[in-house]
């Protein structure tokens, strides 16, 4: 006897085992057959995506460079100061804003400190 020979194993099944057997075996070939189906599908969507978003990157890139022409031809426009004066004082309406919401974090911060000096008062109480 060879190698080979001897290396070889021989199981006997009985009929209803070796069916359900071949059936397992043909089971697992068709959902294999269909992941490799679902994978060939996903990498042909997904090529489409690239190439749809290669054209937007394009499209974009060139709408850019228009609106950075469009810009460059259209002349500065020099504001008056009155209407210049008026956003800085918006803008400083924005600042008195953000300054009255900090503000108001200081005041809830005082409110917690007070509750937890309270509630260490009632403690030292019992």
């Amino acid at each position: 006897m060879t190698k080979q020979e001897e290396k070889l194993i021989h199981i006997k099944l009985e009929y209803p085992e070796g069916v359900q057997s071949k059936k397992d075996v043909l089971g697992t070939q068709r959902d294999l057959l269909e992941v490799l189906k679902s994978l060939k599908r996903y990498h042909l969507i997904r090529m489409q995506e690239i190439k749809a978003k290669e054209i937007l990157y394009k499209k974009i890139k060139a709408l850019k460079a228009d609106m950075n022409k469009l810009n460059t031809s259209f002349p500065k426009i020099k504001l008056p100061e009155i209407i210049t004066h008026d956003e800085n004082y918006e803008d400083k309406k924005e600042i008195r804003k953000i300054k009255d919401i900090s503000g108001k974090d200081t005041k809830s911060s005082d409110i917690e400190r007070e509750l937890a000096d309270i509630q260490k008062r009632l403690k030292e109480l019992e």
